[in-house]
């Protein structure tokens, strides 16, 4: 299985690595840009900050469509990211932009990136070292990272219309409280919110009990499936848990519902739906406290619709 989650213990050997750089990506919801503030405030030390806005296309494009990989790796290297970094990346584990930050990383080639399970409230649980006051100077880069216009993770509008024709499986990864808003669904799609793939604590779920998961949404380890939610920020968070348990046949919707029902295409509610596509996958039995099939360490939505 692909390694896409780093743990707190594993995040704590990498600490002072030259090659590592944690970036922290906090974008409340509502608020986005005072994740800066929050990171001024306290921090993983040696982290630098990567904010929502710099993963994402400027308008009028949907406010979720992917930035151009060039952008994103000029972006990327004004932090110190280097062609032969190890990135991890963390976010708040409510507004899933670290995982947004691995899902487009990942999608345009580059493969040492991952994503803090838990989030920056993990990382306080554990009592891993947290830095306050003045911010560290940024390393130079002397290769840039290398994003090329694959995207082979990156499904558009034609691609949703394509899999709604043949039949093959939408995943709405909205959180709920979005949903409560507006509880209406692609037509075809089935509710898949990421609240489903980790335990109480926030944690991925062991990889056996996430493609158990997978399983009630008709979803196989090579099942062709798109996701989506409001702003492309929820939806990465889900494909990255189903990838790193196994599950390499989804790809993420960047326009998501925005793009959709902007170009006056319809939502439907969920009882609309085909039998078996309409309800919320959930796991067939409780989540179990232990971990399991664990790796190595690396190296060692605009608000009320994501």
């Amino acid at each position: 299985m692909e390694k896409l989650l780093v743990s707190c213990d594993e995040l704590a050997g990498l600490l002072g690595a030259p090659s590592v750089r944690i970036l922290d990506t906090r974008w409340p919801v509502g608020d986005g840009p005072a994740g800066r503030n929050l990171y001024r405030r306290s921090r993983v030390p040696g982290a630098v900050h990567l904010g929502f806005d710099a993963t994402q296309a400027p308008g009028p494009q949907p406010p979720g469509r992917a930035a151009d990989p060039a952008t994103l790796a000029a972006a990327l290297t004004d932090l110190g990211v280097g062609a032969d970094s190890i990135v991890v990346a963390y976010d708040d584990n409510h507004q899933f932009t670290a995982a947004r930050l691995v899902w487009l990383m990942r999608a345009h080639g580059f493969k040492r990136a991952f994503r803090l399970d838990g989030g920056w409230p993990a990382w306080l649980r554990s009592c891993g070292p947290v830095e306050t006051g003045p911010i560290s100077s940024r390393p130079g880069v002397t290769r840039p990272p290398l994003l090329s216009r694959t995207g082979s993770a990156i499904a558009g509008l034609e691609d949703v219309l394509a899999h709604q024709a043949a039949g093959l499986p939408i995943l709405d990864c909205r959180r709920d409280s979005s949903w409560a808003e507006e509880p209406q669904l692609i037509p075809g799609a089935t509710r898949l919110p990421m609240r489903v793939l980790v335990d109480s604590l926030g944690l991925h779920l062991p990889p056996s009990r996430i493609r158990a998961v997978a399983t009630v949404a008709g979803i196989a380890a090579d099942t062709p499936a798109i996701a989506y939610c409001g702003a492309a920020i929820s939806a990465p968070a889900v494909w990255l848990a189903l990838r790193a348990a196994g599950i390499t046949g989804v790809r993420v919707y960047d326009g998501s519902i925005t793009e959709w029902t902007s170009s006056g295409r319809p939502l439907v509610p969920a009882t609309a739906c085909r039998l078996g596509h309409s309800q919320t996958a959930q796991p067939p039995t409780a989540a179990p406290t232990g971990r399991e099939d664990t790796d190595e360490a690396p190296g060692s939505e605009t608000a009320g619709h994501r």
